[in-house]
């Protein structure tokens, strides 16, 4: 008689096997971003001068916005200045992991029909899941070992042994409950992409409540699932609590998704889908309109989304830029002219760091829409298309165009979120974002965008198994930006991306030649991309 956990061991070695690659890529990367980053704050921050210099930064309302909030008591070492920078930006790092493999291991594997096939052997129902389970834990706990011994051989000043382990184990934790979360959403919906979909939504709020509440009640961060990786205090008074509470919110999350998976029928989603139209819509006429049918939720989901996150970001504006809340004696002293121009400054300078934020989020839509071009080339799905008198040049304009014209109108949504969120929120308007700073800030960022998605198109024709290449690239400029200053990476290191190539806008004014200059870039990318996809074998199933 088969249980209905019969062979998830075997499936567990299976799915290390499939996954080893994704899962040596995300080890290398994670855990040596930790290393490395806690090595280099022992000579960034390691006297008491220059440990002074950054406190009052990280204690600014901006960047709590970013790094999250964390309350210094007595003498400030290295290693609470670490934890303050490091914490939240790696329990993201270890939820996106967590996210996509999670998903990739459940529905993709349903999507595509392979678990019907092992469904068909003597495999309980429950263990292709199990498995899935099984994976996720050990991988989260083998990072948070490697997290803490990193931590242990970096040797920070104020660094402790209990505290290096707190910080592995948090963020091990932190991953393994949004993975548990995937797996939820893998048997809520009908398939990947909605999964997927629903999954950063949750995660999106999560962030959202976190940021939010840091900023104005950090006693209310309680209430995100994120958050509780700031209360661990690893290196002050270390608290094992959030530990134990995100072990069993993801407990809790995985018996959810045993529970549904042992209710549904195989392919299908908890979430029933609404059935479709019985004939074709008028407006189905061709490739753009049946992408665009395929990928209308989706695409729509990410706008709605990344106005949402610049809203979120331009409701602290108001904290940011109030000198006079923090010292009401600066008009006094300096005049309301002047104070109001300093504020304004605040403003711009968080905005600046922003642009780049919403930049590299804009990226991910608009190059996953062209690198689906090659992923439906190989599922099969493009076969009908092909055998249509549809040319190769034509459905890529299709996947390209849409990509480039997804981007951009995220990218505009949601700085035009946070502007006007931000302006909005302000006790005095006049310490705002101006008209011309708000398309200088559209504008700087635009080539960058287009760039990222002209490489894309060069690897669907030249590379198309390299896509993971575009990815890493990107991470690596969005990091380089986003934390390049507080890790003072040399000046070089900043300019091996495009996102390093550009001016701080709207800080700095558009720098045209260099606008020109990367838009050529980008199209000659997408000009070479475009011939050898022309002439090159179609790798039809």
């Amino acid at each position: 008689m088969v249980g209905k956990m019969t062979r998830a061991a075997l499936l567990t070695r299976i799915g290390f096997k499939r996954d080893r690659f994704r899962l040596l890529i995300w080890v290398v990367v994670l855990a040596g971003l930790m290393s490395a980053v806690a090595v280099k704050f022992v000579d960034i921050y390691g006297t008491p001068q220059e440990i002074n210099a950054i406190v009052g930064t990280l204690k600014s309302p901006a960047i709590v916005a970013m790094f999250g909030a964390f309350t210094f008591t007595g003498t400030v070492t290295t290693a609470e200045v670490f934890a303050n920078e490091m914490l939240v930006f790696m329990a993201l790092m270890q939820v996106i992991m967590n996210l996509a493999l999670s998903v990739h291991a459940t529905r993709d594997e349903e999507d595509r029909g392979l678990t019907e096939l092992v469904r068909a052997h003597a495999v309980g129902p429950l263990a292709p899941l199990t498995a899935a389970i099984n994976e996720l834990t050990l991988v989260n706990f083998g990072l948070g070992i490697l997290y803490a011994v990193g931590l242990d051989l970096a040797s920070m000043p104020g660094a402790t042994v209990s505290g290096n382990w707190l910080i592995g184990l948090g963020l091990a934790a932190t991953g393994w409950l949004f993975g548990m979360l995937g797996l939820v959403t893998s048997q809520l919906a009908d398939h990947a992409a909605s999964a997927t979909g629903m999954a950063y939504a949750l995660f999106g709020l999560s962030y959202l409540v976190r940021m939010i509440t840091d900023v104005q009640r950090p006693r209310l961060t309680w209430w995100s699932p994120l958050g509780w990786i700031e209360k661990l205090t690893p290196y002050q008074t270390p608290n094992w609590r959030p530990l134990l509470l995100m072990l069993l919110t993801g407990l809790v999350l995985a018996a959810v998704a045993l529970l549904i998976a042992q209710r549904r029928d195989i392919g299908a989603g908890a979430i029933a889908t609404r059935p479709g139209r019985r004939t074709a819509s008028a407006w189905l006429r061709g490739p753009l309109s049946l992408l665009w049918r395929r990928q209308r939720t989706i695409l729509l989901g990410w706008l709605v989304g990344v106005i949402v996150l610049g809203a979120a970001y331009g409701t602290v504006f108001n904290t940011i830029g109030d000198i006079l809340k923090t010292n009401p004696t600066m008009q006094q002293v300096f005049g309301g002219a002047m104070v109001h121009a300093a504020n304004h400054h605040l403003l711009v300078g968080f905005s600046s760091l922003l642009t780049v934020v919403l930049a590299a989020i804009a990226v991910i839509p608009g190059l996953q829409l062209v690198l689906k071009l090659y992923t439906d080339e190989t599922s099969g799905w493009l076969e009908s298309l092909y055998a249509r008198p549809v040319s190769r040049t034509r459905l890529l304009l299709t996947y390209s165009g849409l990509g480039l014209l997804t981007s951009t109108t995220l990218f505009l949504g949601g700085w035009a979120g946070l502007v006007l969120t931000g302006n909005a929120s302000l006790t005095h308007a006049k310490d705002g974002i101006t008209a011309f700073e708000f398309w200088q800030g559209f504008w700087g960022q635009l080539p960058v965008i287009w760039l990222f998605v002209a490489l894309g198109i060069l690897l669907v024709g030249w590379w198309p198994r390299g896509r993971v290449a575009v990815w890493l690239y990107l991470a690596y400029g969005f990091l380089s930006q986003y934390m390049g200053n507080l890790l003072h990476l040399p000046h070089w290191a900043k300019q091996l991306t495009p996102f390093g190539w550009i001016k701080s806008v709207p800080e700095h004014a558009v720098d045209w030649p260099t606008f020109t200059g990367l838009l050529a870039l980008a199209a000659v990318l997408a000009l070479l991309g475009w011939w050898r996809y022309t002439r090159r074998d179609l790798q039809l199933r």
